[in-house]
């Protein structure tokens, strides 16, 4: 006996919200004006006596005497009473109270008929005001629908005073856009793993072939070129995943100074610039970041890193800190300017037309990575960069080589006390 899927429910089918905002605010309305009768009509029917009179009599002249109940009409004059609704001689519609019963039923006739065309005038102005406040939820819900369908550039950018609707649209915006930036990082990383890896993983395949057919065993030689390669790919795999975590990954910000960031890697680099003879020069002043501090780390490895591999054989290296004074004087405390990061090694000399791709995967000065450089350093440093909502700047450095400028979000004052 095969076990019969769940069925699911069938919603109940309900009208828009459009609808239940326009009934509602008209049934507040009438349950407003019902109490408020309900309290008039108990408050006439238990409250003082009142006075009515009657029309006791027309004279010749066509007046009408309007006397108390008790009174009787005057000697000489036809009496006659006029029924309720009756046309006075003026000319105007008149009605006949002569109780406090009349009283109350003539004021519940009147109200019951203006609360009925009150209701009806709250309904249009409620449907009209329901309309207006719900059109941005609509937007919210073409673009929730648009995206969806696969198409995650489609922004909603509701503008407009600031309430819980424009920041729901902000908000959806802003996941919008990290799932777009997600999904672009997943796709590039797929892209440039599956391009980056080919090489080396078919030089090991022709190299194990030759292995197997060379009569005698392996040779000293092939063991220390797949080595060699598997170093490489290695290194190329963690370049790679380091790309992904700082397009995509998640980031805690926080005060981090980048004289001490910068001072700590360096010592980090000591043996490897000894080794090619460089010339270290620091100027690092106090500039404290609002950023994270794992992320400028691996920002500044990438920067030293890159300096070292393309300066030439007893080149200088220079990197300062400092703190930006800001464009305009602070209206408070919390506008307090940016920071700076600079990083200047010699090197070769380079086309300004080659500046702008040096920030692409597995480009180089010199075109396509290849040697010992993967092309990946400065793609990584651009990611943080923009994850930091900081400005990357690269310059061709006079007489060779390349300065790299980063400027992030000065934390503010009570972040750093």
């Amino acid at each position: 006996m095969t076990e019969q899927p769940p069925q699911r429910l069938r919603p109940a089918h309900r009208f828009s919200a459009r609808t239940r905002l326009a009934f509602s605010y008209a049934v507040l309305v009438i349950i407003c004006g019902a109490v408020l009768l309900t309290v008039l009509v108990t408050y006439l029917g238990l409250g003082p006596d009142y006075s009515f009179g009657r029309v006791g009599a027309t004279g010749e002249d066509g007046s009408v005497l309007i006397v108390p109940d008790s009174t009787h009409a005057p000697a000489g004059t036809e009496g006659s009473e006029v029924a309720d609704g009756a046309e006075s001689p003026g000319g105007s519609f008149s009605v006949e109270v002569q109780s406090r019963e009349d009283l109350i039923t003539l004021l519940i006739t009147v109200s019951v008929i203006v609360l009925l065309i009150l209701a009806v005038l709250s309904s249009l102005v409620a449907w009209w005001l329901a309309g207006r406040m719900l059109r941005p939820l609509a937007q919210i819900n073409e673009a929730a629908q648009i995206a969806a369908s696969g198409r995650l550039d489609h922004r909603i950018g509701l503008t407009g005073p600031r309430d819980e609707i424009v920041d729901l649209a902000q908000t959806f915006d802003a996941m919008l856009e990290n799932i777009q930036r997600y999904n672009t990082a997943q796709r590039r990383f797929a892209a440039n793993a599956s391009h980056e890896l080919r090489t080396p993983l078919a030089a090991s395949k022709t190299i194990l072939d030759v292995a197997r057919a060379t009569p005698g065993g392996v040779d000293r030689q092939v063991l220390e070129r797949l080595a060699e390669l598997n170093a490489r790919s290695s290194s190329t795999v963690e370049s790679l995943l380091d790309l992904a975590e700082a397009e995509a990954g998640g980031i805690q910000t926080g005060p981090v100074d980048l004289a001490e960031v910068a001072e700590t890697v360096l010592d980090q680099y000591t043996v490897a610039t000894d080794e090619r003879g460089l010339q270290v020069t620091t100027e690092l002043s106090p500039a404290v970041a609002d950023a994270d501090e794992r992320l400028l780390v691996q920002l500044m490895q990438n920067l030293v890193e890159n300096a070292i591999r393309h300066n030439r054989d007893n080149g200088v290296l220079t990197v300062r800190t400092a703190t930006l004074a800001p464009a305009k004087p602070p209206v408070d405390t919390d506008e307090t300017g940016d920071v700076q990061l600079r990083v200047e090694g010699a090197g070769e000399m380079i086309d300004p037309e080659v500046l702008a791709h040096l920030t692409e995967p597995f480009h180089t000065a010199r075109g396509r990575a290849g040697g010992t450089s993967r092309g990946l350093g400065l793609a990584i440093v651009a990611a943080i960069v923009e994850r930091s909502h900081g400005e990357l700047e690269l310059t061709a450095r006079p007489g060779g080589g390349l300065i790299v400028t980063v400027t992030l979000p000065r934390a503010t004052t009570g972040q750093t006390t």
